[in-house]
């Protein structure tokens, strides 16, 4: 299958992210603190506390991500190299990361207004000119 054929599932994608952000915005809301690990509560008659959930959120997906790999080495469908893509998913989740927990204003003090209105306008309109362009369009 050739490199133009491929699609990546955007609305997977959007949903995980969102999925997860979401998720961490209401343990967030809820007051969650390293005091609250041993809180639990009873699940399908299994003690559940509140550190085997959050140890799951970042588990499961580390699973997923494996699981996916595999389905990818069995349909032939290996990645030769990391998409620009993928580097862009991995940067800017690693970016937000670094917020999580931060003081009020630190996005302003950076510049994450800059960043997005980078990747809402410039970035993907130079982009577009140079293939444009490179492609005679």
């Amino acid at each position: 299958m050739s490199d133009l054929t491929r699609q990546t599932d955007w609305n997977s994608v959007r949903r995980m992210m969102n999925a997860a952000i979401d998720f961490c915005e209401q343990v967030e809301a809820l007051g969650y603190g390293e005091r609250d690990r041993d809180a639990a509560t009873d699940v399908n008659g299994q003690t559940v506390s509140a550190q085997d959930v959050l140890t799951s959120a970042w588990t499961y997906p580390e699973t997923m991500r494996y699981a996916i790999i595999r389905q990818r080495h069995d349909a032939a469908d290996d990645l030769a190299y990391v998409p620009e893509t993928a580097r862009v998913l991995q940067a800017m989740a690693a970016a937000c990361a670094e917020l999580c927990g931060a003081r009020p204003g630190t996005s302003e003090a950076v510049r994450v207004p800059e960043l997005l209105q980078w990747f809402e306008t410039h970035a993907p309109q130079t982009l577009k000119t140079a293939l444009v362009s490179r492609r005679g369009e």
